[in-house]
C-alpha cells in the first residue's frame, strides 16, 4: 500500500483489526493478513469448557446474564474487563491487557476488545466495534469469549454485525470475513465503510477525472502492466497503518488488480511514482506465490538464496517509508524474503522497501543511488515474474 499523508486518528470507532500480532491463518486474515506470528490453531476458536460462564441464574434479565458470561469469559483470559448498561437494552463491553481499558486498533500498548450488545435493535445484535491483538491467536480467542457468551441466554443474539477495514489476505478476503465463517450459526453483517464520517467521492466523470484515468492507463502500458487491471477509483481509502491513520494513494491486491484512489491534487508525476510502487508489489505477490508453492532447493529458492533475513535487515530500507516498515517490525526474528511479513511482525520491511526502490527508480532514473543489494533483488524479481507469466 502507498499511503498519503498521515492524519489524525479518526475518533468514530469501528472494528478496524491490527494485524501487527494477529494471525488467522494465512487465511486469516490469513492468509496473511498479515501472519502476524503464525497461529494454526484450528478456527473457531473453541472456548475453554472450564472458562465458560456458569453463574448467571435463569431469573436474570437475559442481557444481564449476557454481559455477564461474555465479561467472565474476557477475564478468564486474563484480560481487564467491564460491562455498562447505558440505557434498557444496551451495554457496551470492553476489555483490555490494560487497566488504562485500551482498545484502539495498532495500539502498541495493549491488546483489547469492545462490543455492544444492543437488544433493542431489530434483530438483538451484537456489534463488535474495535479490536486489537499484539499476541498471536488472542484476537480469536476474544471473539470466542464474547460469542461464547451468547450462549448464556441460546438464540437471543443471532446477529453479529462488524464495520471491517482490515487489510485484505493473500485470498482477497479480509479477517473478519474469516471469523463470521467460523461462525455460520449466526447472521452476519460485515460493512466496509471506510469513513464513518462519510467523505463524499468527487464526480466520477469530470473532465479531470477522466484525463488522469486515461494518463493512468498510459503509465500502466508504459510500465509493461496489463492497463485492464489498473483502476482509478473515486473513493477515499482511510486506512490504520502502522499506529496511524493514512489516506492511502493506492493500493495492490494478489490477484494483480491494482486501484490509484482518485485526489485531484496528484500529480501526473506523483501517480507514476504511485503507480511504480503498487504495480512492484503486485509483482512480488506473484513471485511470492510461486516461491511458497516450490519445494526447498526450487529455482526459486535457489535464485534468492543469497538474500538472507541478515542481510536484508542490516541494509533495512531506501526511503522514510520503508524504514518506518523496518522501525514497525515487531516479529520473533528478522523478516524473510517471500514471507507473509505482516502477519508475522505487523509490518512489511522487505516488500514495501522493494516496492520503494521501483517508485525511487521511476522518479530519479537508473542512475540514482540505491543500495544495490535491494537493487539487485528488485531486478531478480522482476525478472522471475516474468518468467513466471510466460509459462517458464
Amino acid at each position: 500500500m502507498f499511503p498519503n499523508s498521515a492524519n489524525s486518528q479518526d475518533e468514530t470507532r469501528d472494528s478496524r483489526h491490527c494485524e501487527r500480532g494477529e494471525a488467522i491463518q494465512r487465511d486469516w486474515l490469513g492468509s496473511g493478513l498479515p501472519r502476524c506470528a503464525r497461529d494454526d490453531a484450528p478456527f473457531p476458536f473453541r472456548f475453554p469448557r472450564w472458562l465458560r460462564f456458569r453463574g448467571a441464574g435463569k431469573d436474570s434479565a437475559p442481557i444481564d446474564a449476557i454481559a455477564a458470561a461474555i465479561t467472565c469469559n474476557l477475564r478468564g483470559l486474563g484480560l481487564h474487563a467491564r460491562a455498562k448498561k447505558y440505557r434498557d437494552g444496551f451495554c457496551e463491553i470492553v476489555a483490555s491487557t490494560s487497566p488504562k481499558m485500551i482498545t484502539l486498533p495498532h495500539n502498541a500498548e495493549a491488546s483489547g476488545l469492545a462490543l455492544l450488545l444492543a437488544q433493542k435493535y431489530d434483530p438483538p445484535t451484537l456489534v463488535f466495534e474495535e479490536i486489537n491483538s499484539l499476541k498471536p491467536g488472542l484476537g480469536r480467542a476474544m471473539i470466542a469469549a464474547a460469542v461464547s457468551g451468547l450462549g448464556a441466554r441460546p438464540g437471543l443474539f443471532q446477529r453479529i454485525r462488524v464495520n471491517d477495514l482490515s487489510r485484505r489476505l493473500h485470498d482477497g478476503r479480509r479477517w473478519w470475513e474469516h471469523v463470521a465463517g467460523a461462525y455460520p450459526a449466526f447472521e452476519w453483517v460485515v460493512t466496509h465503510d471506510e469513513d464513518f464520517q462519510t467523505h463524499k467521492p468527487p464526480a466520477a466523470e469530470t473532465d479531470e477525472f477522466a484525463r488522469k484515468r486515461a494518463k493512468l492507463q498510459q503509465l500502466a502500458g508504459e510500465f509493461g502492466y496489463d492497463p485492464a487491471k489498473v483502476t482509478l477509483s473515486p473513493q477515499k481509502r482511510v486506512c490504520d497503518y502502522l499506529g496511524q491513520s493514512f489516506t492511502a494513494e493506492g493500493e495492490a491486491f494478489c490477484d494483480g488488480r491494482i486501484e490509484i484512489y482518485y485526489d485531484p491534487a496528484m500529480s501526473d508525476a506523483r501517480m507514476g511514482c504511485c503507480l511504480a510502487h503498487e504495480i512492484q508489489h503486485a509483482r512480488y505477490f506473484v513471485v511470492r506465490e510461486a516461491y511458497i508453492a516450490e519445494a526447498e532447493g526450487g529455482p526459486l529458492h535457489r535464485r534468492f538464496a543469497k538474500f538472507t533475513s541478515e542481510l536484508l535487515a542490516a541494509r533495512r530500507g531506501v526511503s522514510d517509508y520503508s524504514n518506518e516498515h523496518w522501525d514497525a517490525w515487531r516479529g520473533a526474528a528478522s523478516p524473510a524474503l517471500f514471507s507473509m511479513e505482516l502477519e508475522e511482525g505487523g509490518s512489511e520491511p522487505i516488500n514495501e522497501t522493494i516496492a520503494e526502490v521501483a517508485k525511487a527508480l521511476y522518479n530519479w532514473g537508473p542512475e540514482v543511488r540505491i543500495d544495490p543489494v535491494w537493487k539487485e533483488l528488485r531486478e531478480a524479481v522482476d525478472e522471475e515474474c516474468e518468467r513466471l507469466a510466460g509459462g517458464g
